[in-house]
């Protein structure tokens, strides 16, 4: 019987470290994750809800929030790794919806084109939203002020239907040949949700300390200088807050491109949307929605974490001008 050959010192020495280091590694995020779960608990220890505890006005509220909302994403979740096979119902826990929605070029191209679409809706509202929020945070005048918001937040009461068939109307009014193109999506995307991005730009700038205004004009910089350096600067996280929830909405809207798309452009809700209710595979449908609020929740991640660097910028600033 033939003597097994013997791998080289050299290759044993390198699984040995291999090895040691994955254990290394595998300590630390152990470490790391112990380190966490007792910070947070402890936080939650020291909270006032915890030593209270919870509020009894509160808890019809997150009963709601858990039959509308919790319950209704865990069917979705659920539904995504189901496969329909008759009248029965496979449970089998497998990503065959996920694999078939990254594979199909249609599905990805829709996604890409609902962000595509809401991020230059964004950009556009952001440049009509900010004079009209300057001027309700710097106006001499407090009538004006609160009738300009007022204005602003007229169309939140107004029913999101009625406002895009409105838009539709007149589009068949002025532009009928507009209606199915990107232009119509684009602007019915701004109509609709651009009172969400005035409102954040506004109480960003109604925050910004005077002081560091007529500071800045004492010190020789001009109107300019103090508007880009001062102004501008502190209500960015305003502008980011009223563009992320511009570009969430709209993303997600399912009127306004029914509507305004005159069933001429597909995005992904009009994808979603034949899966669940034209009688297709629902599970491919739900699969979609969970990676469309995974898509939304990692822009809302994003949109938190630049926030907090200019508000940590501007906190800084403000203590080198003090």
């Amino acid at each position: 019987m033939a003597n097994k050959e013997k791998p080289p010192g050299k290759v044993k020495t390198w699984f040995k470290k291999q090895t040691s280091r994955a254990k290394s590694r595998r300590q630390h995020f152990a470490a790391w994750c112990r380190t966490k779960y007792l910070n947070i608990s402890y936080q939650a220890k020291q909270s006032k809800w915890f030593k209270r505890g919870l509020n009894p006005i509160l808890w019809p509220y997150i009963i709601i929030m858990i039959l509308l909302i919790v319950v209704p994403l865990l069917i979705i979740l659920l539904y995504s790794f189901i496969q329909p096979t008759g009248n029965s119902l496979v449970f089998e826990i497998n990503f065959k919806n996920f694999v078939t929605f990254l594979s199909e070029r249609k599905f990805v191209i829709a996604l890409l084109l609902a962000l595509g679409y809401s991020f230059i809706a964004a950009l556009i509202a952001i440049v009509i939203a900010y004079p009209v929020a300057y001027v309700m945070a710097f106006c001499k005048s407090k009538l004006l002020s609160k009738n300009i918001w007022i204005l602003v937040t007229l169309p939140i009461w107004i029913n999101m239907l009625l406002k895009i068939i409105g838009l539709q109307t007149l589009f068949n009014i002025i532009a009928p040949g507009l209606l199915g193109t990107t232009i119509s999506v684009v602007i019915g995307m701004v109509y609709a949700f651009l009172p969400f991005v005035i409102l954040p730009i506004y109480n960003s700038l109604d925050k910004i300390d005077k002081s560091l205004i007529e500071a800045s004009k004492d010190l020789g910089a001009n109107g300019f200088k103090t508007f880009w350096k001062v102004v501008f600067r502190q209500s960015i996280p305003g502008i980011i807050a009223g563009g992320t929830l511009l570009l969430v909405q709209a993303a997600t809207s399912l009127i306004i491109v029914k509507f305004m798309g005159n069933g001429r452009i597909n995005l992904i809700v009009d994808v979603i949307e034949s899966y669940f209710f034209k009688g297709e595979n629902f599970g491919i449908g739900a699969a979609i929605s969970v990676i469309l609020a995974i898509i939304v929740f990692l822009i809302i991640v994003l949109s938190n974490l630049l926030s907090r660097y200019f508000e940590t910028r501007k906190g800084r600033r403000n203590e080198k001008i003090s």
